[in-house]
């Protein structure tokens, strides 16, 4: 009797002790052996974040992404016209770089209140410079007249948004000169070797307003849809991620399709980023999987992955950068290369 009712007082006061101290459970160590505090599983926990290999709506039904990341205006070059020069564009056995530069707010940025002047140049010390096509060109923005085929000249003028070009540089002289680039956009100028430009993924500040200018770059024989560029809004809807959309685009600088995604830290912890692209139509042309990280500080990063094609086969891979702005806010962009795999 006395055993029995010893046992009763015990297991009273132990429960009593628990209801006294159950704060001790609210700590971040006791959480995680708690079911009842494991995260919820969320689209990051879903193979290729539950997007699908079937095609879709133009532009994902997007009317903004149409808008926004529409195809780049076409340039009546006639250096690119030249028979000879097309010829060596296409001939796998010249050494040809892509060039995809952008400057301006590259973030997008509707607080703007003043310009920014960028009208300059891009030169070449050998080789021939070809214009593939003009990005975001508006206004009085215009590219000027060639005075030769190492040299592209322009005008241009951002605020709220920005401008670019993409190039090509054909290294069809066989002379020993070491082979450079020369840009010079407003108040920025720096020369690449050419070197540089076999794999270039450059993103810098240009004043303290808020500009930047983009050069990317790849070394590539001409193989259609080869490889490649990728570029949109890099978005933050919370503090662990949010999505993107934006463009695919192909060898030349043309564009390809449409790319569109989520980012963000999935149940395990791990931080993921999933998407799929669709070409101008809406037909599926791949999924993507990756991962990101942080850089410098929380707004920025680099993000790199693989894609596959309608039967899952590995396609390709990819990798980039990304800046985001606060949460909730439209500011935010990406760029990166893409790789078809052979």
């Amino acid at each position: 009797m006395f055993r029995s009712s010893l046992l009763t007082m015990l297991a009273i006061g132990l429960m009593l002790m628990f209801a006294v101290n159950g704060c001790i459970f609210d700590s971040p160590e006791d959480a995680v052996d708690d079911p009842k505090e494991e995260p919820e599983t969320s689209q990051l926990d879903l193979e290729f974040g539950g997007y699908n290999t079937a095609d879709e709506a133009a532009a994902f039904g997007d009317e903004s992404l149409a808008t926004e990341f529409g195809e780049d205006e076409a340039v009546s070059d006639l250096i690119e016209s030249d028979p000879a020069v097309e010829a060596d564009l296409n001939a796998d056995s010249i050494d040809v770089y892509f060039l995809r530069i952008k400057w301006g707010r590259l973030q997008w940025d509707s607080t703007a209140s003043s310009p920014t002047d960028w009208s300059g140049s891009a030169v070449v010390n050998k080789g021939t410079l070809v214009i593939l096509r003009k990005i975001r060109f508006e206004g009085a923005d215009k590219l000027l007249p060639r005075p030769d085929r190492k040299t592209v000249e322009w005008e241009s003028v951002t605020q709220p948004h920005f401008d670019g070009l993409a190039l090509a540089i054909i290294n069809n002289d066989t002379t020993d000169i070491a082979g450079e680039f020369t840009l010079t956009a407003g108040a920025y100028s720096r020369t690449f070797t050419f070197d540089e430009l076999d794999s270039l993924d450059l993103l810098e500040p240009v004043g303290n307003e808020g500009d930047e200018i983009s050069i990317q770059s790849r070394k590539k024989s001409l193989i259609p849809f080869a490889g490649g560029f990728l570029e949109g809004r890099w978005i933050r809807t919370d503090s662990t991620g949010g999505g993107f959309k934006g463009r695919w685009i192909n060898s030349i600088g043309t564009h390809a399709g449409y790319l569109k995604g989520i980012w963000g830290i999935n149940k395990a912890g791990h931080k993921v980023m999933f998407g799929k692209w669709i070409t101008l139509s809406g037909r599926f042309n791949g999924l993507l999987a990756g991962t990101w990280n942080k850089g410098a500080d929380e707004h920025q990063g680099n993000f790199e992955g693989y894609w596959v094609e309608r039967n899952l086969r590995h396609a390709g891979d990819f990798k980039g950068q990304w800046k985001t702005g606060d949460a909730g806010t439209r500011a935010g962009q990406f760029q990166g290369r893409w790789r078809k795999v052979k």
